[in-house]
């Protein structure tokens, strides 16, 4: 009877700290990431699209509207890569030349969202969110492959472009609170964009997070 009052008494005390990570919590969240793109296309021209991966960072804030409801925003960058897409035609006033073009992607955007959560220290959550992207392309050339042996620039004096597109983005994940303000979490979620160069990429972010409670 003793031992079980002891127990009781001390999930009384720890509950609290393990349950404030709720309605009223602000969380502040930082995150690197890693965005894998299975068919990322030319930014120029037409072609088949090709497999890569972006580094980057995340920030994300969040609102516990409700024991079970999270407000989101969040916003994320990544970092320039190189993207090589063999087989692209561009129509230049010369007529259509087909080769490997090469370009220099980085991207940059924020999304707004929610996301139903259960559970207590341990909890896990999925949700949506809905933004825009805004991609950078550079260092852009048409490479002619025509003689494997000796491949030679076209020349065409590609200049630098860029171009917005809508995101749409469902995630999912699990989050531990290892201690009262601090927490831990992985948040895949698929990005899907709306007239983007990569039509659908996934992003692996690994975050870590500091609550303000009782807003």
């Amino acid at each position: 009877m003793r031992s079980s009052l002891v127990a009781a008494f001390a999930l009384v005390v720890a509950a609290p700290a393990v349950a404030r990570a709720d309605r009223g919590a602000l969380t502040l969240e930082l995150s690197p990431t890693l965005a894998w793109w299975p068919s990322m296309g030319p930014s120029l021209g037409s072609g088949p699209g090709v497999k890569g991966t972006t580094a980057g960072g995340l920030i994300a804030v969040r609102y516990g509207l409700r024991h079970d409801l999270d407000l989101t925003a969040s916003g994320f960058y990544e970092a320039a890569a190189d993207f090589t897409n063999p087989g692209t035609t561009l129509d230049t006033e010369a007529g259509p030349l087909t080769g490997t073009l090469m370009t220099r992607t980085s991207r940059w955007g924020a999304l707004l969202g929610a996301r139903w959560v259960h559970g207590l220290a341990l909890r896990w959550f999925v949700g949506g969110e809905i933004g825009w992207t805004h991609q950078t392309f550079t260092n852009l050339d048409l490479i002619n492959v025509s003689d494997p042996a000796n491949p030679t620039s076209f020349s065409l004096g590609l200049a630098d472009r860029s171009k917005g597109a809508l995101v749409l983005s469902p995630l999912a994940g699990v989050e531990w609170q290892f201690a009262d303000r601090w927490s831990v979490a992985f948040t895949p979620r698929v990005q899907v964009l709306m007239g983007g160069v990569g039509r659908v990429g996934i992003v692996l972010p690994v975050s870590v997070g500091y609550s303000w409670y009782g807003l």
